[in-house]
């Protein structure tokens, strides 16, 4: 299988298509895991999800990561280490074909739901 690695102009986000020829489903199931009803809400104001449909759509994020390793020590005081992420997941079955990912410096904001699933949708060609 040929890997395609995209990186975004406008961001830090790094996407994978696993499948060159995957665009353009033509619906998606939401899954939030763990729940959270902020990025419910955002995702079902974005685009109209389908329970039933074969393509998941698996959002997830975590927020309040430390790292303790002192090996970033120089990295962690001079810049805005990470404490947390957005990712968002595209499969079909167990097979993952599509996947987003930011690095956050904060707990994820209606407005990080939003922008990454902009990017998902342009990547996807999604209606």
């Amino acid at each position: 299988m040929i890997l395609i690695f995209l990186s975004g102009c406008s961001d830090n986000a790094m996407t994978k298509l696993y499948d060159k020829n995957f665009s353009n489903p033509s619906c998606l199931k939401l899954v939030v895991f763990p729940p959270d009803e902020m990025i419910e809400s955002s995702m079902n104001e974005l685009y109209s999800f389908n329970k039933e449909c074969e393509y998941k759509l698996q959002v997830s994020k975590k927020a309040g990561i430390t790292c303790n390793s002192t090996h970033n020590i120089g990295e962690k005081t001079t810049s805005q280490f990470p404490s947390g992420y957005l990712k968002m997941d595209v499969t079909k079955g167990a097979k993952t074909v599509y996947s987003y990912y930011i690095d956050l410096t904060h707990a994820s904001t209606k407005s990080d739901v939003k922008s990454a699933f902009v990017r998902v949708k342009k990547d996807l060609k999604l209606n």
